[in-house]
């Protein structure tokens, strides 16, 4: 049977809330100050319609092996969703098949062998050297930037920054945002020099904000010199494909000469989902896993089957 790897939710930061997008409708987000069962009930919605959707056009029953979900999820955002995939999919055993965006970037390339970053197995430990990868999160209302510390088996958060006044949306009318798609294609190759002003200002901000990034990054490193170790660049995120492009343009110029270290392979928009299938597709050449307490060594070790 084939199984269902999804990114799951759209979340929107509003006057300093987190909310849950349902059609044209906004319901807070967990944590537990907000309605955590109204949110659970909009995740196993949304799991149920894509599993339907996928049934359909595959013509055959399907199961959901791994659901990827923003990196800024709190435990009672990540539980009401583990909650609801228990609901839909009768098969979920593990709670890290619900993996955060960071490790599903991760897993996506397969930033955890030797060779993805262009090294030499026989000169390169990717266990014991040090790694690191900068991942650019370009959102509707937020950009966040990650230096994620990856290994064979591990991957975490060296640092992070998120910019709440440099998302897509900062682009848009703040009190409309109806049509958005539209709306930013149109802005983006508008002929008003006003408008176009103000896009060329946010995305001068974006690269300035990411060279300064890098700059503390090279500044306040310890150990081995900053560049020696950083491997590789990965844009993600829910902006338009344009303002995608434009912010590509941000972080090549904030990298120069450095941004040969850029992996492009996967469309961003699909980055974190590809992720999730990575997880899924392992599960289901190793089903076992889904029964161990403990997890085997090297289990995200990358499938060309995908």
């Amino acid at each position: 049977m084939p199984m269902l790897c999804l990114l799951l939710a759209i979340f929107v930061h509003s006057h300093g809330e987190w909310y849950i997008r349902e059609g044209a409708s906004l319901i807070p987000a967990p944590p537990d100050l907000h309605d955590i069962n109204r949110a659970q009930a909009i995740f196993v919605d949304a799991l149920r319609k894509i599993q339907e959707a996928a049934s359909k056009a595959l013509q055959r029953p399907v199961q959901i092996a791994s659901v990827s979900v923003p990196q800024h999820f709190n435990d009672s955002s990540t539980h009401a969703v583990i909650e609801a995939l228990k609901e839909v999919e009768t098969s979920y055993k593990q709670p890290w098949q619900v993996i955060k965006s960071v490790a599903a970037t991760w897993l996506a390339y397969g930033l955890y062998t030797c060779e993805a970053f262009g090294l030499n197995h026989d000169t390169c430990d990717i266990d014991e050297d040090s790694h690191r990868v900068l991942i650019v999160e370009y959102r509707e209302t937020y950009l966040q930037v990650f230096i994620a510390v990856v290994g064979a088996e591990t991957c975490s958060i060296g640092a992070r920054v998120r910019y709440g006044n440099l998302g897509e949306n900062a682009i848009l009318d703040a009190a409309d945002h109806a049509n958005r798609e539209g709306r930013i294609q149109k802005i983006l190759q508008t002929n008003d020099s006003d408008v176009a002003a103000t896009i060329k200002k946010h995305y001068a901000k974006i690269e300035n904000t990411l060279s300064d990034f890098l700059m503390e990054r090279e500044s306040t490193s310890d150990g081995p010199d900053w560049w020696d170790i950083f491997r590789a660049v990965v844009i993600s995120g829910d902006a338009s494909e344009s303002g995608l492009q434009r912010l590509r343009s941000c972080v090549d110029d904030a990298l120069g000469q450095h941004k040969d270290k850029m992996q492009d392979s996967i469309d961003p928009l699909y980055v974190e989902a590809m992720g999730a299938a990575q997880r899924g597709r392992h599960q289901i050449l190793n089903p076992r896993l889904l029964d161990d307490v403990i997890v085997s060594p090297n289990i995200f070790v990358q499938h060309d089957e995908l």
